[in-house]
Parts: C-alpha cells; sequence; structure tokens
C-alpha cells in the first residue's frame, strides 16, 4: 500500500551520499525536489510487480492519482529544459542564416534525444516556450498538479489572435476551469472565449490556417494507409459530400460493400482516374507506378508469397505487388554482390550518380538518412559523404539519401558523418552526440544458391532486364568539375 509522504526533510529520511549535491545545478534542482515530486518519486520507484498486484481498487486509484501527479511536473520541468535547449542554441547566435541553422539544430537534437519526429519536437518547442515565456502562469499551474500537459497545450492552441495585453484575463478565465475539464471541454470553452474576446480575428485566423493546407500519407498496419488532408472547412465538406452521393448511387441489394467502404473506393477512382469508379480492379489497373516497387522474384511469378515493398510505405502483400508490377513500364533487376551486396561503383570517374546506381540507393535507404527523418529517398540528394573534391568516391559506399534540410545541415550547421560498411551511418551532433543510423536488409542480399533476386517496377523507359555493369580497372580522371559536395 502506498502512505502518503511522511512530513520530514528529504535529508533525514535519505542516505546523505545519494542527496549530497555536487554542483550548483545538483543544489538546486535538489531543492526543486525536497517537496512533494521527491517523496511521490521515492514511493512510485519503491513499488514492484508484485506490490502492486496487491493493491486494492482504492489504493491503485490513489497511487494512479499519484502517478498523474508526478507526471505534471515532470511535464513542467521538461518544458523549462526543452526551452533551455532552444535558447542555448540560439541565444549567441546572430539573426539570419546562423540562427536559422541554430534553431534548425535545436530542433534536431530535441528530436534525437527524446527520439521522436522532428516535427513533433518543432512542437514542443513551440509549446514550450510559448509555456516560459507568454503563460508562466500555466506552467505554474502544471508544475503544481492543477492541470495537465493536454490542459496546458488548448491554452496555448487556442490563443492564436488574442493580443498579449489581453492574454492573462484569457489564461486566468481558462485556468479557473480547467481542472474539473477534459481537454475536448477545455477546447470549446477557449474557442468561445477567445471568439468572444477578439471576434475580429477570425477571419485573420482563417488565413494563417489555410496557410497550412496539407495532404499526408501515413502508414498503417496489412498493407494499409491513411491518406488525410488538412482543407478549408467548406471544401472538405463539400469533397466528403461528392463521395457520399457516388457511395450511394452504387449501393443496391447485390452490393454487399459498406458505404464507408464504397467512399474509399470513390475516392481511389477520383484520384487516380478521374472518375468515381468502384470497381477494385479497375482502380488497381489504373495505377501506374512513380515509386518503386521492389518485388522478389519469386514472388513476382507467384511461387512465394514473400511480400514486396512499396517505396515510401514499406511491405505489401505478394498479391498486391504483382498487380502493381504487372502494370510497370519496366522491370529493372538489382544485381549485387552475393557476399557483401556490393553494386556499381563508378569511383573517381564522375561525380554525378548513374541512373542505376540511384535506383539501388532508393531502395536501400527508402528514406532520408538522417537521425528520425522519414522523408521518403525519392525526393532525397544523393550525398556524398566523404565530399567529392576531399576524394570521395561515387559508390554505394560513400552515398546515402538526405533531404534538402538534412543535406544543408550536415555541410552548414556542424553536423558530422561516416559511413561504416552495409550503409549505416555514424553522426555526430554539434553537441557532440552520437547517432546512427542504418538501411534495412539491402535489395537481394542473398546467397545466390537460394534462388533469390529483386526486381523493382518503375515507370522510365529503362531496356528491361539490363543489368549492373562493372567498372573499368583503372579509373580515368575526372570528367567535370567537381560540384560543391
Amino acid at each position: 500500500m502506498v502512505q502518503p509522504a511522511p512530513e520530514t526533510k528529504a535529508d533525514e529520511a535519505f542516505d546523505p551520499e545519494w542527496t549530497a549535491p555536487s554542483s550548483t545545478l545538483e543544489d538546486g534542482l535538489f531543492s526543486y525536489l525536497e517537496n512533494e515530486p521527491l517523496w511521490l518519486a521515492h514511493e512510485l520507484t519503491a513499488l514492484d510487480p508484485a506490490a502492486i498486484a496487491e493493491l486494492n481498487a482504492g489504493e491503485a486509484v490513489d497511487t494512479l492519482e499519484k502517478v498523474a501527479r508526478l507526471e505534471r511536473w515532470l511535464s513542467a520541468l521538461k518544458a523549462q529544459i526543452v526551452h533551455r535547449v532552444g535558447t542555448s542554441m540560439t541565444e549567441r547566435a546572430p539573426s539570419g542564416v546562423e540562427h536559422r541553422l541554430a534553431s534548425m539544430n535545436a530542433v534536431s537534437e530535441t528530436a534525437c534525444v527524446l527520439n521522436i519526429p522532428e516535427g513533433t519536437a518543432g512542437f514542443l518547442l513551440n509549446e514550450s516556450t510559448a509555456l516560459v515565456e507568454d503563460f508562466p502562469t500555466s506552467l505554474e499551474a502544471l508544475s503544481s498538479g492543477t492541470i495537465n500537459y493536454q490542459h496546458a497545450q488548448v491554452i496555448i492552441r487556442e490563443s492564436t489572435g488574442i493580443p498579449a495585453d489581453e492574454r492573462a484575463g484569457y489564461e486566468e478565465s481558462l485556468l479557473r476551469v480547467a481542472p474539473d475539464l477534459t481537454r475536448p471541454q477545455l477546447a470549446v470553452r477557449a474557442r468561445r472565449l477567445r471568439e468572444k474576446m477578439c471576434p475580429e480575428a477570425a477571419a485573420e485566423r482563417r488565413t494563417k490556417a489555410e496557410a497550412d493546407r496539407a495532404v499526408w500519407l501515413e502508414p498503417a498496419p496489412d498493407g494499409m494507409a491513411y491518406l488525410s488532408a488538412f482543407l478549408g472547412a467548406e471544401i472538405a465538406v463539400a469533397m466528403f459530400d461528392r463521395l457520399t452521393r457516388a457511395a450511394r448511387a452504387a449501393q443496391g441489394p447485390n452490393e454487399a460493400r459498406t458505404l464507408a467502404q464504397l467512399r474509399a473506393d470513390a475516392l481511389a477512382g477520383l484520384v487516380i482516374q478521374d472518375n468515381p469508379s468502384l470497381q477494385e480492379e479497375g482502380i488497381l489497373s489504373g495505377i501506374r507506378p512513380r515509386v518503386l516497387v521492389t518485388v522478389p522474384v519469386l514472388s513476382l511469378l507467384g511461387e512465394s508469397k514473400m511480400p514486396g515493398d512499396l517505396e515510401g510505405y514499406g511491405p505489401i502483400p505478394a498479391s498486391i505487388a504483382r498487380k502493381l508490377a504487372a502494370n510497370a513500364p519496366s522491370l529493372l533487376r538489382l544485381l549485387t554482390d552475393p557476399v557483401d551486396s556490393a553494386v556499381l561503383d563508378v569511383g573517381r570517374r564522375r561525380y554525378r550518380v548513374p541512373t542505376d546506381l540511384k535506383t539501388y540507393l532508393r531502395v536501400r535507404d527508402k528514406t532520408c538518412r538522417y537521425p528520425g527523418c522519414n522523408r521518403s529517398a525519392a525526393t532525397a540528394d544523393l550525398d556524398h559523404t566523404v565530399p567529392w573534391e576531399d576524394g570521395g568516391r561515387t559508390r554505394p559506399g560513400n552515398l546515402a539519401c538526405l533531404c534538402p534540410k538534412h543535406h544543408r545541415m550536415k555541410h552548414e550547421a556542424g553536423w558530422s558523418v561516416r559511413q561504416h560498411p552495409g550503409g549505416v551511418l555514424a553522426w555526430t551532433s554539434p553537441t557532440g552526440r552520437n547517432y546512427s543510423t542504418r538501411p534495412e536488409d539491402p535489395p537481394a542480399a542473398v546467397h545466390p544458391d537460394a534462388g533469390q533476386a529483386s526486381a523493382s517496377a518503375r515507370v522510365s523507359g529503362r531496356t528491361p532486364g539490363s543489368a549492373w555493369h562493372l567498372p573499368p580497372a583503372e579509373d580515368p580522371p575526372p570528367a567535370e568539375d567537381p560540384p560543391p559536395f
């Protein structure tokens, strides 16, 4: 059973060697922790699975409440630390390009340390800055456990358009009701309050929101994915209405698909074939792949159920891969060394990467190879790990896919990288932290006796069946001036 914290000081209850501060930072942190959060952490870490299993319903709920209290305090502390990560990297950077690069480094370091996408890290930095600089009362309420982090997010995000001199009143009004509301309930209150305080700002907020319109793809399990769009409400409603009308028109006694399934098929038909075809085979026949679909040869022949790989998504069932390959203008064989999977090496003959080698690198890397980045390799730059002007060769062991943003950061923002066998990239950040990224299993990396190979369906007009060719033993001198990277 979890007991209430005793009314004693921390140094009277714990080993003094553990509590003794060894620096100014530890001294300040210890003073901050000396009260309730420290006792909560001590109590909760003393719980083992056996003790948890013995809790009755009341004790379990009480313990959960204490976990939530500690979690809120940690969220407040985390916000302050994340804010300091940002300011520590940007406060000495002058305005302009250097300040932008410093800001990008702050986002990247935060993303790498927390193992989250850079977009999420950017939101976290913005929210932390807002809490510390613009909503200090909310930060205090979060630290004391009065509100949770989701409450704080609502207060921040719904404040768009409220003048700085009215922000305190907005914040105070919401903090009075937040402890008794869920996040969605508080969001409704916040929007109503904002509209009441600043009705004239609605058009400005709409204009700002329109700048963020986008469409994005999110992989889902079992060969499925979510295709989402952020649009003006009137446009989204009109699109949904058209899909609904097409779906209802297809309903009948012999139609087994649900209305939701028919809407999805109508959307696929409209986007792929410019008409709301609701025949699945008709929709698939309209797909002309402009991304790579890598298919094991035995799966392509129907003799294996090994999945294919759809660029930008991942594994798809062999049956779907065969249908896509059937519509591809050509097939490209990716032949590799049976021992180490090494492919074409054009050495120092030229900087430009041959088309076949580009395709191999897209299949190998799949995404940008910067830590945490998931942008597709299809739109990435091909970067020489050791720059060409420093003697770097144009070969797989010295090339990697980097999106334009991270390509720039490698060369201008203080990051360095080394490439190890197997395409493993070892990155070092400006603060000296080390991160590694590695490709998935390389294409066709099997023993020749295994009877496996890979074929990639692609849209270009390359002659089917052509293979890799080895470079000459002696590299002739470069035929062109070396580019900048």
